[in-house]
């Protein structure tokens, strides 16, 4: 697998949210809301230096949040993010990164989601520290426990280390057994389909 391909399976917990249908307001608005946060950095929003591994939960909460909520109403989740409400810190985030895809704030609302309880916000801010260096051991040490409590793009991931022993030791029967809950949403889930690629890598 191409250095390109490595950084697309990686980004691609982000990307793989794009198959939502979902009607955005102007990236303008959206632009404004997220450069007035930057400028301002509330007090509630997280520095995002800590390892999400050290704010994840303990066990899976399952969230339900809307892309197309937080894309007409923006500011709105924000504020409910700012209250608490780790779906919406999850949701604004993506619709901030759809404007630029990478930043601090981004970075900072996935973090506040995961320290909120939704595992998957904890391996989204991972991957961006993967891209940022390529083995990190935080990002890894993070994929590890988000797959243990099932997420299926950490499982992807930490496999996707396991067999390139980036960041960790090479083990291809533990590559195989994260895979194993990486299609937890199906076959035609990306991140099955990214683990799927990555077990033929091992079976040649």
């Amino acid at each position: 697998m191409s250095r390109r391909a490595i950084c697309i399976l990686i980004m691609a917990v982000a990307v793989a949210l794009a198959l939502f249908e979902v009607s955005f307001v102007r990236a303008g608005d959206v632009s404004t809301i997220l450069e007035q946060t930057e400028a301002s950095w509330p007090d509630w929003l997280p520095k995002p230096d800590r390892c999400p591994a050290d704010l994840m939960p303990t066990h899976e909460i399952i969230f339900d949040f809307s892309l197309e909520r937080c894309s007409a109403e923006t500011a709105g989740c924000l504020d409910r993010c700012r209250r608490g409400d780790a779906a919406d810190c999850y949701a604004t985030a993506i619709v901030f990164q759809r404007v630029k895809d990478k930043g601090k704030v981004v970075d900072a609302l996935f973090l506040r989601a995961c320290a909120l309880g939704l595992v998957s916000g904890c391996t989204n801010r991972a991957a961006s520290m993967d891209r940022e260096s390529d083995g990190n051991q935080c990002a890894v040490r993070t994929y590890e426990k988000a797959c243990e409590l099932n997420d299926p793009w950490a499982c992807t991931m930490i496999g996707f280390h396991l067999i390139r022993a980036t960041g960790i030791n090479r083990d291809h029967d533990r590559a195989r057994k994260a895979f194993a809950k990486s299609c937890r949403f199906g076959a035609d889930d990306p991140a099955c389909i990214g683990a799927k690629a990555l077990l033929k890598e091992i079976d040649r």
